[in-house]
């Protein structure tokens, strides 16, 4: 077949390009060389071949464009079949790519269905529109019986815009809606005017990554999905939770990446921001998501949470930016009044049980402006329900009308070298921490108390700087071994440090506190104190009613 007219010089690269595309692909998997488009055929740093350069499918064996099947694209024209086709194509040829032209899709028999070894490309001025009351794309079929991560995977949807058409459809669905599968990719895409679910959940899916998607909007006219998710990580429980088809065996979401995606409101009047950016909301006890890495993501006006990571393990918040949310990251275990979730697999009895989760790190977040929730919040539950190793290190929270950090059952926590400015309750509030390091942070201008411990044991704060705190600077009550040392009270409204309700084992020493009260001071229910070598001048001085204070600096036996 002779070459397309492009240009002499373009001719020549194009010649040498076609043979090194042919080359990257072989029998068994067809890896098509499609991207966003560029003004140049030269294949980018990933080995992809721009989509403006893209040949036709009697170039290229395995790429599919959908006009062959007879997708129209004017917006009009009912496209579900022809997309259909092109994808049912893909799949009875073993895999390959479906590429849609610019050009806006009218989806009026939803859904599409994908299926294994597909790759899915859209021009940047392609739009995928939902005129129909269901989910827009998923992969498989009604009634397959393919469990476990053992459905159609290695699916790559990428470019282009998924219209939810929220307004001009209002039934509640997702817009993709993937499960029970291995290898998920989502990529450089645009989901906008969500109805009422998701813009993407991944249900019983690992191996996942979602690269550079934005989620634009999301419509709840019937005022019930005040907890939606942007993306949802679920787990195949009932067909209630996933209706596009089972089976129902609780397998849970392992290994999924989010980098540099967003999660914003629309400029199409009656379509909000979201609720939450990224989370889950449903959960079986004995199951947990693992392996959930957020990074580098931005999340603006989230009216709840912008992450909430409802039972997973092996967690990692870095590097994102939460602007005039209601709340930042927050990280729960099972709530044991929820009866569903208490569930043990198979849909057994509620149990009333709750059940640890572990490994979180938060760390170089950015959150400004947060609202009535927490910048961080970690929620642990009774019976059983622990948040374990807690790493929150180089945070930056600007303004909460909430607490900056808060916790409740968590076991070993680490949180140092963040700075919290503007609260207007406590920088930092924990009940309940068993291991606690609290250093080297900076909280400045709180509205409450600067750190505010509760019921915790094993505690050591030190090398803190606390600076315009509207209450206490540090406040301990019923602790267990805590150990305060080397921090600065640059200026509190009342206490320095106040310690109280039967405390146990507080050691004070190396401090340096300016207040508006005393320096220190500490209630007559608390024993085994140990201070010396603080500086308390700025306060009014030191009230120590504890019984058995020992300010000797020399050793104890």
């Amino acid at each position: 077949m002779p070459l397309p007219s492009y240009p002499p010089d373009l001719a020549t690269e194009w010649a040498g390009l076609r043979r090194k595309v042919r080359a990257t692909y072989t029998s068994s998997q067809r890896r098509g060389p499609l991207t966003r488009p560029g003004s140049l055929a030269r294949l980018d740093e990933d080995g992809r071949l721009p989509a403006h350069f893209m040949p036709s499918e009697s170039v290229l064996t395995g790429v599919h464009d959908v006009r062959s099947f007879g997708a129209v694209g004017d917006g009009t024209s009912d496209d579900t079949a022809a997309l259909q086709a092109a994808l049912s194509h893909a799949r009875d040829n073993g895999g390959g790519t479906v590429y849609l032209p610019g050009g806006t899709y009218s989806v009026q028999n939803p859904p599409l269905r994908i299926y294994r070894n597909t790759r899915l490309v859209l021009a940047p001025d392609a739009v995928v529109r939902r005129d129909g009351g269901r989910t827009l794309l998923t992969n498989g079929d009604q009634g397959q019986n393919l469990p476990g991560y053992s459905g159609h995977g290695n699916i790559l949807v990428e470019g282009g815009v998924w219209d939810g058409n929220a307004v001009g459809v209002p039934r509640y669905n997702n817009i993709l809606s993937f499960g029970h599968a291995t290898g998920i990719t989502v990529r450089d895409t645009v989901i906008r005017d969500v109805p009422g679910y998701h813009a993407l959940e991944l249900n019983a899916v690992r191996h996942a990554r979602v690269v550079n998607l934005r989620c634009a909007g999301v419509a709840d006219p019937e005022g019930s999905r005040s907890f939606t998710e942007g993306v949802q990580l679920d787990l195949a429980k009932a067909s209630a939770y996933f209706g596009e088809f089972g089976p129902y065996d609780d397998t849970p979401c392992a290994d999924v990446t989010f980098s540099g995606c967003s999660f914003t409101g629309s400029d199409t009047p009656g379509v909000g921001p979201w609720p939450r950016g990224i989370g889950s909301h449903a959960a079986t006890l004995g199951r947990t998501h693992s392996d959930v890495r957020i990074l580098g993501c931005h999340f603006e006006d989230c009216t709840r949470e912008g992450v909430h990571a409802y039972v997973w393990d092996r967690v990692t918040v870095q590097g994102n930016t939460f602007l005039n949310c209601s709340g930042g990251v927050a990280v729960a275990a099972i709530i044991d009044t929820k009866a569903n979730d208490t569930r043990p697999p198979g849909w057994g009895d509620p149990t009333g049980r709750s059940q640890p989760v572990s490994d979180v790190t938060i760390s170089g977040n950015t959150f400004t402006g947060a609202g009535s929730h927490s910048a961080v919040r970690l929620e642990g539950y009774p019976n059983g329900g622990w948040i374990d190793n807690v790493s929150l290190t180089g945070n930056t929270v600007n303004g909460s009308t909430s607490y900056g950090f808060e916790g409740r059952r968590v076991r070993g926590l680490v949180c140092s070298a963040n700075l919290l400015t503007g609260t207007s309750l406590s920088a930092v509030r924990v009940e309940g921490v068993a291991g606690m390091s609290v250093s080297a942070n900076t909280f400045v201008d709180t509205g409450s108390t600067g750190l505010y411990l509760i019921g915790a044991e094993d505690a050591v704060v030190s090398a803190n700087s606390l600076r315009g705190i509207g209450h206490n600077g540090l406040h301990v009550q019923s602790g267990r071994r805590i150990k305060v040392s080397d921090n600065q009270v640059g200026g509190a409204d009342h206490y320095g440090v106040r310690v109280s309700t039967g405390t146990t084992g507080f050691s004070f020493t190396g401090n340096r506190v300016v207040s508006g009260s005393e320096g220190l001071s500490i209630t007559n229910t608390c024993r085994e104190v140990v201070r010396h070598g603080n500086d308390l001048r700025g306060s009014d001085g030191l009230d120590d009613a504890s019984p058995d204070s020992v300010t000797d600096p020399g050793d104890l036996v």
